[in-house]
């Protein structure tokens, strides 16, 4: 996926969270190892949710998150 968002009146309501489920569920289904996201550097929300779902903090340039999908 590049650059998924939710748009502003679905906002607050778990769309988010289903999306990145969603995109856990197929990158494991494709036996990816991992995946990694970024965020805009003032895009807190987003960061916020990624570590609600288990991504771990992996900033380089920008923001990054990384979650381990052999676990």
């Amino acid at each position: 996926m590049h650059h998924p968002f939710v748009e502003r009146p679905h906002r607050g309501m778990g769309v988010g969270r289903r999306l990145i489920e969603g995109a856990i569920y197929k990158a494991r289904a494709l036996s990816c190892s991992y995946m990694m996201v970024g965020t805009h550097p003032d895009n807190s929300k987003a960061q916020a949710a990624y570590l609600a779902c288990g991504f771990e903090r992996r900033d380089a340039v920008h923001p990054r998150f990384h979650f381990p999908l052999d676990a």
